[in-house]
């Protein structure tokens, strides 16, 4: 099977990471995987994953994005492509015409993917229109039905996203070396239980309820240190200093450390005894989640969105009402005191393309 994904960039969004995902399983199961973009920082990775990479502005969003569609009809044509597989709207609109220009015998299967929750709006109407329409979480397909409920060809199907559990292997050991070095530049870990909160510095990620459920925690106890980790987004050093002088004023300054951007997250996971997500507002899908879950490291969130799905159908316990911080502070207690079982199955990205496979198939 020949399979073109098309995203805006083969970046580190949520279009992105699903796309060389699934390129790679494609290629380890003996399919020929394409995916078009504009480029990005995992397109080298992509390639060398075994995936062919074709170079097109499919993040511009102009009318004169309209002069790919010839060429992407006659990519189509020569490369004899069975599925078109679009994750955003300006891709999905651009195959979809370019599909909609050839004969009704030789289009490919047409697929599109919500990473996203998408307004209304004929713009976004598109990724309603695939013959297969493919939500990340069933919020996502509930927002989908709400606002293109006329457009939808067929229901979604919901389709989480599938964590390379040969990264993110729960069963390789954290080296002791890694272990050692972090303790010689924190010290002050020795000994702790860690407490990791993964999410950039910006409003609404709950670092502010994270900070003060630790104050409230080492009143309690003293066996506790939390770890944020995660870069300051552009024009984000402002409030980045405001949560260090509130860590200060809630007397944290010997018990979290704010550790910036990390490439160790699955060494971070695997030692960590909670994970923690807690965005504000509801997210489509929980990435962090779901990579803390596949590495069997508990999580605790907010009952909202995505990522309730994934904590209710993988670690029910760690569910919290948005806000409540009582209920933050003993659900972190319970699990601490407690043994926390997770169960993973489902999350990989084996799992994940045997579901897509399926909708192919069925197209």
């Amino acid at each position: 099977m020949r399979v073109l994904q098309a995203v805006p960039r083969i970046d580190d969004s949520p279009e992105g990471r699903a796309a060389l995902g699934l390129g790679q399983e494609l290629v380890r199961l003996g399919h020929e995987s394409m995916v078009v973009s504009a480029g990005g920082e995992l397109k080298d990775r992509l390639v060398v994953r075994g995936s062919q990479h074709l170079d097109m502005p499919m993040d511009r969003r102009s009318i004169w994005s309209l002069r790919l569609v010839r060429p992407l009809r006659r990519l189509l044509v020569d490369q004899n492509i069975d599925v078109v597989h679009a994750r955003a709207p300006l891709p999905a609109w651009l195959l979809w015409l370019a599909i909609r220009g050839l004969p009704e015998t030789r289009r490919p299967r047409f697929i599109t993917s919500a990473h996203r929750v998408y307004g209304g709006g004929f713009f976004n109407s598109i990724m309603a229109a695939g013959q297969q329409v493919i939500a990340v979480s069933e919020f996502v397909a509930e927002q989908l039905r709400r606002n293109f409920s006329k457009k939808l060809a067929a229901p979604p199907e919901i389709v989480t996203g599938g964590i390379n559990t040969r990264e993110l292997d729960r069963n390789a050991p954290v080296s002791g070396h890694w272990h050692q070095r972090l303790l010689n530049d924190f010290p002050q870990l020795e000994g702790r239980n860690w407490l990791l909160m993964p999410a950039p510095l910006a409003p609404g990620n709950g670092h502010q309820q994270f900070l003060e459920m630790l104050s409230a925690l080492g009143r309690e106890r003293g066996d506790t240190f939390g770890l944020i980790v995660g870069e300051v987004p552009a024009g984000g050093a402002r409030y980045a200093r405001k949560l260090e002088r509130l860590a200060l004023e809630l007397g944290l300054s010997d018990k979290v450390l704010f550790m910036g951007p990390r490439r160790d997250m699955r060494e971070l996971y695997a030692s960590a005894r909670i994970t923690y997500c807690l965005n504000e507002k509801p997210l489509a899908y929980g990435r962090i989640v779901a990579e803390a879950l596949a590495m069997h490291c508990p999580v605790i969130a907010y009952r909202l969105g995505g990522v309730a799905e994934l904590l209710q159908r993988y670690f029910p316990r760690g569910l919290v009402d948005a806000g409540d911080r009582e209920g933050l502070l003993q659900a972190t207690v319970d699990v601490l005191d407690g043994p926390a079982q997770v169960d993973s199955r489902g999350l990989s990205l084996e799992d994940m393309s045997q579901q897509v496979l399926s909708l192919y198939a069925r197209a």
